[in-house]
């Protein structure tokens, strides 16, 4: 998993060092919502901050063992490693002006999905939601803030309501699927979670999150969202019905 955060805005693009600039993008509050497309750096970074997500989605259809079996545990835990490595290397590449957190956004993203995984390797839909909202929905918050600029939140004028709605919107579709759809793996010890319970089981935890993400903090976004999501869904996964 790797980390390819928006450093502190969706309501503007900043330029790379030494690369093509974007054009400084500034909506005062109460603005009428405006699209923007993306330039390509901006794409390539929405992609590997968005990709990692679909890690989860074979597990849905592929029969597997609960807990995991270690030859499973430990290819998910590789290829997880894998993939943060390589955005690590190469971030150069997605990075934007004066972005000089690399190694935060990347462990923030990565540690927070393997360590839970690795905490509760008995609960992987908690493990595999951790990485969803992480994927699409701050990802999503990032996409759409930057696509749709327009009003701004009160409590942050570097972020705009069209990001925050598709965090929690996309955040919570795309984390109740996976989380129910891992629930029902063949050979689960618990009882399967129906989409609608999954819903009520996730969509505290994204909230959260977006709100988190949301405000004003010197902590990497990667940081906040991944330790909030860990905790909030491991918590709230003792409420599951058994």
């Amino acid at each position: 998993m790797a980390s390819v955060k928006d450093t502190n805005s969706r309501s503007s693009v900043r330029a790379m060092p030494g690369q093509i600039a974007a054009p400084p993008v500034t909506e005062p509050s109460g603005s009428r919502l405006t699209f923007h497309p993306l330039t390509y750096r901006e794409m390539r970074r929405r992609f590997w901050h968005m990709a990692p997500g679909l890690l989860a989605l074979p597990l849905q259809v592929i029969p597997h063992r609960d807990p995991l079996a270690p030859l499973l545990f430990w290819l998910i835990i590789g290829i997880v490693t894998s993939v943060a490595l390589k955005i690590f290397l190469d971030f150069r590449q997605i990075q934007r002006q004066g972005e000089t957190d690399a190694a935060a956004s990347v462990a923030g993203y990565s540690m927070s999905v393997l360590l839970t995984i690795l905490l509760l390797p008995q609960h992987l839909e908690v493990g595999l939601s951790v990485l969803s909202i992480l994927a699409f929905g701050d990802g999503s918050a990032t996409l759409f803030g930057l696509m749709f600029r327009g009003p701004t939140l009160p409590w942050n004028k570097a972020k705009s309501w069209s990001g925050f709605i598709a965090f929690i919107a996309v955040g919570t579709l795309m984390t109740s699927w996976i989380f129910s759809g891992e629930s029902q793996n063949a050979e689960a010890v618990e009882p399967p979670v129906s989409f609608a319970m999954a819903i009520a089981l996730t969509m505290p935890a994204v909230l959260a999150c977006a709100v988190v993400e949301s405000v004003r903090s010197r902590i990497n976004d990667n940081i906040r969202v991944g330790v909030v999501a860990a905790i909030s869904l491991a918590l709230l996964n003792l409420l599951r019905p058994m």
